[in-house]
C-alpha cells in the first residue's frame, strides 16, 4: 500500500473514532495499529478537535496530514467497528480499496430509526425519574415531556444548529412544560420531572473520557473534553432556570 493511501486510511479512521467520541489514547493507538500493520512506522498526535499523523516511507521521506474535526456525538458501534477493523489488519493485509470500502460501510451506518430513538429517550425519562424517587404519575409526565423535548431537540439538529443552542432551547422548554403540567396536576413534582426528562442530555460520556484521558496523560485533549462538558452542562442549566424564574414567577 502506498504512503498516500495508507495515510488517507489511518485519518478516515481516526476521523471515525474521534466523531463518534472514542478516548484520545484510544484513537491514537489505532492509528499507529493500522500504520504498523502494513510494516510502516507512524507517529500521531490527536486532539478533540484535529488528527496529526506522520508516516515515515524511507529513511529521509516523511509524509505529514492533518485533519480537522468539527462535529461530535457519541456512537459506541462505530468505535467499536473501527477498533476491530485495526486489529483485524494484523492478521490480513486487505488493499486500499477494501479496507476504504470497509471505514465507508461504517461511517455511513444507519442510526435506529427516529421513532425507536424518540420510545428510547421517551423511556429513559420515565426511568430517570423514577430512579430519583419520582412517583410512576411523575415518571409518565416526564415520559411525555421527554419525548417532546427530544423531538424538538431532533428538528433543531437537522438544521445544524450549535449544540449548545439545541441544549438551552431543550432545557427551557422542559422547564415550562413541567411548570404547566405541574399547573394542571398539582400533585407532580415539577423538579423531578425535569430531572428525569434532562437526564439524556447530560454529558456522561465526555465526562468519562476526560477523566480517562486525563490518566493516561493526555491532559490538553482531557481539560478541552472536561471544559466542553461544563459548558454543556451549564447551558441546559440556564435553561432550565430561565423556564422556572419566569414561570414560578408568574403563577
Amino acid at each position: 500500500m502506498q504512503p498516500n493511501e495508507l495515510m488517507n486510511i489511518a485519518l478516515k479512521a481516526g476521523e471515525i473514532m474521534l466523531t463518534s467520541g472514542a478516548e484520545i489514547y484510544r484513537v491514537e493507538e489505532t492509528i499507529v495499529r493500522i500504520c504498523k500493520s502494513y510494516n510502516t512506522y507512524c507517529e500521531s498526535f490527536v486532539l478533540p478537535t484535529g488528527i496529526f499523523i506522520s508516516i515515515r516511507d524511507s529513511e529521509d521521506s516523511m509524509h505529514t496530514a492533518f485533519k480537522r474535526i468539527h462535529d461530535r456525538k457519541v456512537d459506541l458501534n462505530r468505535i467499536d467497528r473501527v477498533n476491530n477493523l485495526s486489529r483485524s489488519l494484523q492478521v490480513s493485509q486487505p488493499d486500499y480499496e477494501a479496507v476504504l470500502g470497509s471505514l465507508n460501510d461504517i461511517e455511513t451506518v444507519r442510526q435506529h430509526a427516529f421513532p425507536a430513538r424518540l420510545m428510547a429517550a421517551s423511556v429513559s425519562s420515565f426511568a430517570f425519574t423514577i430512579l430519583f424517587q419520582g412517583t410512576w404519575l411523575d415518571g409518565a409526565a416526564a415520559a411525555v415531556i421527554g419525548a417532546v423535548a427530544y423531538l424538538v431537540n431532533e428538528m433543531m439538529a437537522r438544521r445544524n444548529l450549535y449544540q449548545f443552542l439545541e441544549l438551552f432551547i431543550a432545557g427551557m422548554l422542559a422547564g415550562f412544560i413541567s411548570l404547566a403540567a405541574v399547573r394542571l396536576f398539582p400533585v407532580l413534582n415539577v423538579y423531578k420531572i425535569i430531572i428525569g426528562s434532562l437526564m439524556i442530555y447530560l454529558p456522561g460520556v465526555s465526562i468519562t473520557n476526560g477523566i480517562k484521558d486525563a490518566l493516561y496523560g493526555d491532559l490538553v485533549a482531557s481539560l478541552t473534553r472536561l471544559g466542553e462538558a461544563l459548558l454543556l452542562v451549564t447551558v441546559l442549566a440556564v435553561g432550565v432556570g430561565i423556564a422556572l424564574s419566569v414561570g414560578i414567577g408568574r403563577w
